[in-house]
């Protein structure tokens, strides 16, 4: 008991216990006879207005007085002075903690209570774990045949780019790919169509299919450049940079400022453009000329016209080792020269050499015109002494 229940009255006591057992009987008829409710009751409510309280704080507060009133009754000159405000007070809190429970209970209930979609899947977990595999696959198959039969899985466009000689609606022809096939088709002969193109156009060098989400194509073509030319017979033929001549003859009018090789074969002058593609370009810009220029010694010897005035000779095999010597040899002389490198490296006025040129080629004659002298003394000498025996 607290410390108010001591101070009453042994009927007073009697009379407390009374009205808690009637006040729990009619919160029982009322929770049998009404659907639960929940009371949010604070004691902070105590405090307000009676306006600002609901219905059922209203009604629980008649209920008490009621009550009250009953016992008031009873003992109305023992009580009434000093008694009323601590019955009063009792009866509000049991009243609260009533309200209180019935709040937990439906909290609780709320809790304990299984929603449909956890009660119909309730036990399926292991079920799942063990089957989603199996639907994976399904669904992917099912994917994937919904994008066979589509569109997306159909090339809608092909574009060429990085040509520049050879047309796209050519490189487009030879690759043999229509907008009807299939994407999976391309990407499987890839790399055979790039080389289908690569034959069929001598001045493509590479070829690179690509694939463009969804169904788009692009063949990105890398074409040979432009080495020298050739000229046989009065015509000028271009050569790429890998070697390879083209056989239609170029217009003289629309020569570009690249070197011209005189009556060149074609292992020649693949020889050339393998090592004249590996010179600098501040070299390989002063060639223009290049002539054939044989010596007894020096078989492949050849005569390169530079655009400064001056003239190399140098070995057709041993060009693009000794050539990248050149520009420090033609800051040293001053007029128009001869640079001979074909033992070692040395350089004489171009006058000077040509005319060592022709005394070189008039010895040589008259050693040629001697030796054809001697062979024919030789020659007369065997007829005399042939016809001498045979008179005999």
């Amino acid at each position: 008991m607290s410390e108010k229940d001591n101070n009453l009255t042994p009927w007073q006591q009697k009379h407390s216990e009374y009205q808690k057992r009637k006040a729990e009987e009619a919160k029982k008829e009322k929770k049998a006879n009404q659907p639960k409710k929940v009371h949010f009751s604070s004691p902070f409510l105590k405090s307000l207005p009676k306006t600002e309280k609901n219905f059922d704080d209203t009604r629980d507060e008649a209920e008490s007085a009621e009550l009250l009133e009953e016992g008031f009754e009873t003992n109305n000159e023992e009580t009434q002075s000093s008694e009323a405000p601590i019955e009063n007070e009792k009866i509000i809190a049991q009243l609260e903690q009533l309200s209180q429970e019935n709040e937990y209970e439906y909290e609780e209930d709320q809790i304990k209570r299984p929603s449909r979609f956890s009660s119909l899947f309730k036990g399926s977990a292991p079920l799942l774990k063990k089957m989603w595999p199996a639907l994976a696959i399904v669904v992917l198959v099912f994917v994937g045949s919904l994008y066979l039969i589509s569109p997306l899985s159909k090339i809608s466009t092909f574009s060429v780019s990085g040509n520049a000689n050879e047309s796209s609606e050519q490189v487009a022809l030879a690759s043999g790919i229509q907008t009807s096939d299939s994407i999976f088709n391309i990407l499987n002969n890839k790399e055979k169509i790039e080389a289908t193109i690569e034959q069929k156009f001598p001045r493509i060098s590479a070829v690179t299919i690509n694939y463009h989400f969804p169904n788009r194509f692009e063949a990105i073509v890398k074409e040979h450049t432009n080495s020298v030319y050739v000229k046989r017979n009065n015509q000028t033929y271009l050569v790429l940079n890998n070697g390879y001549v083209i056989t239609t003859p170029v217009d003289a009018t629309k020569l570009e400022k690249l070197p011209v090789l005189q009556n060149f074969n074609d292992e020649e002058v693949k020889t050339f453009v393998n090592a004249y593609e590996t010179l600098k370009p501040a070299i390989k810009s002063l060639m223009t000329n290049v002539t054939k220029t044989p010596t007894d010694a020096t078989k492949d010897f050849i005569a390169i016209d530079m655009s400064d005035g001056n003239q190399v000779r140098v070995s057709l095999s041993q060009l693009a080792d000794r050539l990248p010597y050149y520009p420090s040899v033609a800051k040293q002389v001053q007029a128009q020269q001869v640079v001979d490198m074909e033992a070692g490296i040395y350089t004489k006025p171009k006058a000077a050499y040509d005319a060592y040129l022709s005394q070189l080629s008039t010895s040589k004659s008259a050693s040629i015109s001697a030796q054809n002298a001697k062979k024919t003394d030789a020659s007369s000498e065997n007829t005399a002494q042939s016809t001498t025996t045979s008179s005999n």
